[in-house]
């Protein structure tokens, strides 16, 4: 599964989810009313109250909602792949309100605890690799399309992205598990590049030292 911004969660299957929970036109309206009330008025305290009702309303539904997709991708499956995304400092970024709508720490972390699923390292490229031929391409956020320059191979980028991250965990998972799901002569390019990334990837911070 790819993690991201505008679909909170892309399948390798191609199916995508959309589990954001935005600020209700209520709760919009509570705001204006708040800031014409007076500060520590009864009414000031009233409205305070029903704000904090409408954000645990809207808490519950993003819980009930990320509860109900890690269901639907971790069950019945043998294996799941997801990165270990960076979600906390998502919420400090450009889109830091997007992320705060979409619950999605809650779903990373509730997958992290089912068996079937592995978790690869943050910093691997799988926006940028082709699942086909391993060659990496960068590829500028604007651009919905991945289409490697080397080979070819197009397709979605969120989709591919999640394809990529698929063939990564079945790697790592490969030591673990007696099938790895995909045959080995399809993998044999990408398995030889992602091999060749762990063993010279560097943690962004850790390569001035």
């Amino acid at each position: 599964i790819d993690m991201g911004i505008k679909t909170t969660v892309t399948t390798s299957e191609g199916d995508m989810y959309d589990i954001s929970v935005r600020e209700s036109e209520r709760l919009k309206g509570l705001h204006k009313q708040l800031s014409r009330r007076k500060k520590g008025s009864r009414g000031w305290w009233d409205t305070r109250q029903r704000m904090r009702r409408e954000y645990e309303r809207m808490a519950n539904r993003r819980l009930d909602m990320a509860r109900k997709l890690v269901h639907t991708l971790a069950e019945g499956r043998e294996l799941v792949v997801m990165q270990d995304e960076n979600i906390s400092g998502w919420h400090k970024g450009l889109f830091g309100k997007a992320v705060q709508n979409s619950a999605l720490g809650t779903v990373k972390d509730r997958l992290k605890r089912k068996d079937n699923v592995v978790v690869i390292s943050r910093w691997f490229p799988s926006t940028k690799m082709c699942p086909e031929c391993g060659q990496e391409y960068d590829i500028a956020l604007k651009e919905r399309i991945y289409q490697c320059p080397y080979c070819g191979y197009t397709e979605d980028r969120d989709i591919k992205a999640a394809k990529t991250i698929l063939l990564a965990g079945q790697i790592e998972a490969s030591t673990h598990m007696e099938h790895m799901g995909t045959p080995v002569e399809r993998m044999s390019d990408f398995q030889l590049s992602y091999e060749s990334w762990k063993q010279s990837a560097v943690k962004p911070e850790a390569a001035t030292l």
